[in-house]
C-alpha cells in the first residue's frame, strides 16, 4: 500500500538506507580513471529561493545530480534519501554539491520545492532543487545529461508517477558528466568513489 505521506516514508527510507555498509568504495581511483562521458549545455532555471541557476553556477565544484519531483510517491523517496545520506558522508569534501532537478516544473514552483525541502529537513547549505520552464527542463535533462524523460501528458490516467530516470548523474567542476549510477547501495559506493577521485584534483579555493 502506497504512502499517503511522501515526507514520511523519506524519513522511514533514510534511517534504513543508513543500515547497510556500503561496499563498492573501496578500490581507489584517481580522476583520469573517471571518463569525460559529455559536457552540459548552456542551461537556465531557477532554484528553491528564484537563483538563477545556470551552467556556470556547477563550475569549479563537484555535483551529484538527481531527477524527481516533491509529489512523487514511488521512486523519488528513495532517491532523495540516498542524496540526503550522501550529503551527510561527503561532508569533508568541501567541493561537493548536490543539485535535483524537478521533471514536474508545471506544479514544482520555487515555493512548492521550498516548502518540500524544509519538510523533509533537506540541509540547503550544498543543495540546490532547481525547476524552470518545460522546454528549459527538458533540454537539461535529455539533451544535457542525457537522461530519459517522459510527457507529463502522456502519464497514465489517475498515476501519480512521471516516467524519469533513476540515476544519479556525477558531474565535475568543469560541468562535465563524469558517469551515471543506480540509486543503491553498490551504485551510490561507486559514485561517492569516483567524487572523492575527482574531488583530489579539484583546486582548493581560498
Amino acid at each position: 500500500m502506497r504512502s499517503k505521506n511522501p515526507g514520511l516514508l523519506l524519513v522511514s527510507l533514510v534511517g534504513l538506507l543508513g543500515l547497510p555498509a556500503l561496499s563498492g568504495g573501496c578500490t581507489k581511483k584517481s580522476a583520469e580513471d573517471v571518463p569525460v562521458l559529455g559536457q552540459l549545455p548552456e542551461f537556465s532555471l531557477v532554484d528553491q529561493d528564484e537563483q538563477a541557476f545556470v551552467r556556470e553556477s556547477m563550475e569549479g565544484n563537484l555535483w551529484v545530480s538527481a531527477f524527481v519531483f516533491t509529489h512523487c510517491r514511488s521512486t523519488c523517496p528513495r532517491i532523495t534519501a540516498h542524496m540526503k545520506g550522501l550529503q551527510s558522508r561527503l561532508a569533508d569534501v568541501p567541493s561537493a554539491h548536490l543539485v535535483s532537478v524537478s521533471v514536474d516544473p508545471r506544479n514544482d514552483t520555487p515555493e512548492v520545492i521550498k516548502a518540500y525541502m524544509a519538510k523533509n529537513e533537506l540541509d540547503e547549505s550544498n543543495w540546490r532543487f532547481v525547476t524552470g520552464e518545460e522546454e528549459a527542463i527538458r533540454h537539461v535533462v535529455v539533451d544535457g545529461f542525457r537522461v530519459g524523460l517522459g510527457d507529463e501528458d502522456s502519464k497514465a490516467a489517475g498515476a501519480d508517477d512521471i516516467m524519469h530516470s533513476n540515476s544519479l548523474v556525477l558531474v565535475d567542476d568543469k560541468a562535465q558528466v563524469r558517469g551515471y549510477y543506480r540509486a543503491n547501495n553498490d551504485g551510490i559506493a561507486d559514485l561517492e568513489r569516483d567524487l572523492r577521485a575527482l574531488a583530489a584534483a579539484v583546486p582548493t579555493k581560498h
